[in-house]
């Protein structure tokens, strides 16, 4: 006659994770997230700085484009110096005024002649963007 053995209980050999273990791995993994907290609140931060330094750099770039095509003459040049601007704000909230200030081309005497140009924009939060260029008149 055959007989079939049963195999034996042992009372230790469980297998799979209990809950010390999961405790211990949640607790762990609590240290790496707060470890990697500064980090992210910087970057975050870094973000938003370089988002409002890129808006305001492609405002200069747009009042620099509005200064090359106001036209090769001193009136034309000093109206667009003269021009009122309005604040803008973007999507996120944050204004920026922009700014122009040109040299006097009144006093030229001599013509062709070049003469410089500074646009700025300034906004609510973070540094000043602006940028020169020399235009070209051909007349008074």
């Amino acid at each position: 006659m055959i007989t079939q053995q049963l195999p034996e209980e042992s009372g230790g050999s469980e297998s799979g994770f209990g809950l010390i273990e999961i405790v211990i791995s949640m607790f762990l993994l609590g240290l790496l997230a707060i470890a990697f907290l500064p980090l992210l609140v910087t970057s975050i931060k870094t973000t938003g700085v370089n988002a409002t330094a890129a808006t305001a750099t492609q405002l200069v770039n747009q009042q620099m484009e509005l200064a090359r095509g106001a036209g090769d003459t001193c009136t034309a040049l000093t109206a667009y110096n003269n021009e009122t601007l309005p604040v803008i704000t973007d999507s996120r909230g944050f204004s920026y005024q922009p700014t122009r200030a040109g040299e006097d081309c009144t006093a030229l005497v001599n013509y062709p002649a070049t003469v410089w140009v500074t646009v700025s924009a300034v906004p609510s939060v973070g540094a000043t963007v602006s940028a020169t260029t020399l235009i070209y008149l051909s007349g008074p």
